[in-house]
């Protein structure tokens, strides 16, 4: 014998109910911000023992290794023109533009071959490498 249509349907919401529940929101590492999957600021440290931790924005990622709160080996990003993502020291960090980040002012990260491109198209751009990024400069962001 089966089960009506109706009975059928609900079993499979509340399936999908409950398997959506169990899985953990992710966090960003440094704010505690809900890590939304698909946006393009989303950032992750690679930590010394070669896992990765996420964050919402290049800013926050910068913050927690810039600041010891996160011992991390290296910083992946998305280039802001393809999304690919890139190693912190392939792409230039641009500061002061006029694209904002998911919580205000943050750093933009273009491919070295873009960075002009970026320039012409947003205003008071300041490209930077990653080695050029201080904690001060970052606390000044905020």
């Amino acid at each position: 014998m089966t089960d009506p249509p109706s009975f059928t349907r609900r079993r499979a919401l509340i399936s999908m109910l409950l398997a959506s529940c169990a899985r953990r929101a992710q966090r960003c590492g440094y704010c505690g911000m809900l890590v939304d999957p698909r946006s393009p600021w989303n950032t992750r440290l690679v930590l010394n023992d070669g896992t990765k931790t996420e964050f919402d924005s290049p800013r926050c990622a910068l913050l927690a290794w810039r600041t010891g709160q996160v011992g991390a080996e290296d910083i992946l990003v998305q280039d802001y023109y393809d999304r690919t993502w890139r190693r912190g020291q392939e792409v230039v960090f641009v500061v002061s533009s006029d694209v904002i980040g998911p919580m205000g002012a943050d750093l933009v990260p273009i491919d070295m071959a873009r960075a002009p491109q970026f320039t012409r198209e947003h205003t008071g751009t300041r490209p930077l490498s990653l080695d050029q990024i201080t904690l001060q400069l970052l606390m000044d962001l905020r």
